[in-house]
This record gives structure tokens, C-alpha cells and sequence, in this order.
């Protein structure tokens, strides 16, 4: 029996060094291997923002990448360790993809490219970045990072809420969940937590940064449609009846104007089910004299959430000048959900009927 155990422990450690020698030799090609297949992952499993299965799936990401950190930091055994960058790899992809799916919908790229641009560098270097990942400061701060990145559209999802107040809630809940995480990694860990919380401080004040001077987009909203009208009429069936101008596709939309003509602005904005909340259709011109864009109009009108394509809505301007002009959706808070611009000049248009559903 123990001549047995002998040899099957052997068998065992033969396999493992097998595999630990496989690793090391396709090391190259596991590493994008992992990448992609977190985010084919996520593009065939996440659709809406506030689905239980979507927050559940990028729920399980955060709990395997602390699950991965915690052994990481406790486990000594390197064969074990070994295989561990490879899953945080896996999970931070699965995380960031769907976090640039998420975030990509809801943002203006005029206003938010800054925030984009990390995001996208974050998943885009994902590979790049799994060596770092064995560093436990490096760790903890995309940890942070990935966990304040779900808390900023999962606690308005929750609470139906959304505004400032809601935002520094996700900021608090962030440092709760990160320093409670520290705390029980340093139970059998050497790393010194006073360095994870320096960090983590340095990337919350940098995320309310962002936030505050609108460069985070207004997630969990989102923008489906934006379109330029000369009539906008909601029918009895619910459905809006429009009228186009033929071949109005340039640079700029064209819009060309008549005596007393007015135009519409017509958007659907996705919120998720029971947010209710306002946003704003601001309307510029171009200061041709100024060289800069001066306000006209400030529409505000509310939105029910809910409605897969978006809540339907629009605003309109009458006896409207000449040159260029556009027009954006907001929120109250002036964080930029999309943008139109176009051309208005004098002429007679050629106008098409559209129904839209």
C-alpha cells in the first residue's frame, strides 16, 4: 500500500511537471489565447446593462480576481503560482472588454475620449500587462480600478437612481469592498497594505477627477438613435412619423431651411428599468465672428427606462439662422451622451415620410 502511495505520488508529480513544462513552452500563446477568449466571452454573453445574468457575469470575474490575488499572496508553492497570472489575465480581459463594451455606448468620443483611452489601453494591453500582474501593488490598483469601473453603473442599476450623490456612493462602496480585501489578504501576506492604500487613494482621486469635469460617460445610459427631422408627429399607434431631407449626408448633416421652417432633433436614450431621469438637448451655434460654439436652446425633457431601443423623445427650434449648428444630449449634470451637427442653409429641400417603430 505504501510502495502505492509512493508511486502515485510520483505519477503526480510527473504530470504536474509536465504541464508546468507545457506552460513555460507555449507561454507565447496562452497569453492572447486567454485574452480573446475573455472577450469573445463577453461580446456573446453581454447585451443590457442592467440584466442580472450581464452584472453576474462581470461579478464573476472580480471574485476570480480575488480569488487569483488572495493565492497568489498566500500560496508559496511556484508550480501553483505559476498558473496564476494566466487567470488574472483571463479575468481582467473578461472584465475590460466588457467594461468597454459597456462604457463605449454611453459615451461621446469629443467628451469622454480620455476615459475611453484608458479603458481601451487597460484591455488592449491586457497582454502585455500579465507580468506585472505578479506584482502585488500593480495588482491592487487594477483591482481598484476594475471594481470602481462596476460600481459606477451597477449602484445606479440598483438604487434606480443616478446623480452625483449616487456617484460618490460608488466611490465609497469601492474603497469599503478594496480596503476590506487588503485587510484579509494581510493576514497572511508580507506585502505592506500602507502602500496598497496610497495607491488605491491616487486612483480614487483621479476616477472623482474624471467624473466631476464630465469625462467619465453617463453610464448605465446610453444613446440608441439621434437623427435630424423637419417634422417629428407621434401617431396614435405610439409610433413617430417623420420627414427627412433626401441625401442630406455630408461632412455635416445638411439641413436646408424654408421661410418660418423649423428643426427637430429627434433621440433614443437607453435607461434601465424604473430610472427615471432628465436630460438635456442643448442647442449651439457657431460664432463664425467668436470662433466658438455659443448656446441657443436648452430643451429638458424626461426619460423612462426600461425600453430596450430607448425612450423616444425630441426637441425642436423655429425660424432657425443660417451656418452651422449642433446639438447634443445631456444630462443635468452636463455629461455628454451624443452629439449631432449640421449645416442649415436657404434653399427648397426634397423631403421623404418615415415611420418609425
Amino acid at each position: 500500500m505504501k510502495n502505492y502511495l509512493i508511486n502515485k505520488k510520483e505519477r503526480l508529480k510527473g504530470h504536474f511537471s509536465t504541464s508546468k513544462n507545457w506552460v513555460e513552452k507555449n507561454d507565447k500563446y496562452l497569453s492572447p489565447a486567454f485574452f480573446i477568449a475573455g472577450f469573445i466571452l463577453d461580446n456573446l454573453t453581454l447585451t443590457r446593462i442592467d440584466m442580472f445574468f450581464d452584472n453576474a457575469i462581470l461579478f464573476g470575474y472580480l471574485s476570480l480576481v480575488a480569488f487569483s490575488i488572495i493565492m497568489m499572496r498566500a500560496v508559496k508553492r511556484e508550480g501553483i503560482v505559476k498558473y496564476l497570472p494566466f487567470v488574472l489575465q483571463f479575468a481582467f480581459g473578461g472584465l475590460f472588454s466588457g467594461y468597454v463594451i459597456f462604457y463605449t455606448k454611453s459615451a461621446s468620443l469629443a467628451s469622454s475620449w480620455i476615459f475611453l483611452f484608458l479603458l481601451y489601453g487597460l484591455f488592449l494591453g491586457n497582454e502585455r500587462l500579465r507580468h506585472y500582474y505578479k506584482k502585488s501593488d500593480f495588482q491592487i490598483i487594477i483591482f481598484f480600478v476594475a471594481i470602481f469601473s462596476f460600481m459606477i453603473f451597477f449602484i445606479p442599476v440598483l438604487l434606480k437612481e443616478m446623480g452625483w450623490q449616487i456617484f460618490i456612493l460608488s466611490g465609497l462602496v469601492s474603497l469599503l469592498v478594496i480596503y476590506l480585501f487588503i485587510f484579509f489578504t494581510l493576514k497572511f501576506s508580507e506585502v505592506r497594505g500602507k502602500r496598497d492604500f496610497r495607491n488605491i487613494l491616487v486612483v480614487y482621486i483621479i476616477f472623482n477627477i474624471l467624473y466631476f469635469t464630465n469625462i467619465i460617460p453617463p453610464v448605465p445610459l446610453s444613446l440608441k438613435n439621434l437623427e435630424l427631422y423637419h417634422s417629428v408627429e407621434k401617431s396614435f399607434s405610439g409610433n413617430y412619423i417623420v420627414q427627412k431631407e433626401v441625401g442630406a449626408w455630408s461632412l455635416f448633416n445638411k439641413f436646408t431651411k424654408t421661410q418660418n421652417s423649423s428643426i427637430y432633433v429627434y433621440s433614443s436614450v437607453f435607461a434601465p428599468t424604473d430610472l427615471n431621469i432628465d436630460v438635456v438637448n442643448v442647442w449651439r451655434k457657431y460664432d463664425e465672428k467668436k470662433g466658438e460654439w455659443v448656446t441657443r436652446e436648452r430643451i429638458t425633457y424626461s426619460i423612462k427606462g426600461g425600453r430596450s431601443e430607448g425612450y423616444r423623445g425630441y426637441s425642436f427650434i423655429s425660424n432657425v439662422e443660417t451656418g452651422k449648428w449642433k446639438v447634443s444630449i445631456e444630462t443635468e449634470r452636463g455629461q455628454t451622451l451624443g452629439v449631432i451637427k449640421f449645416k442649415v442653409i436657404e434653399g427648397k429641400p426634397e423631403l421623404e415620410t418615415e415611420e418609425i417603430r
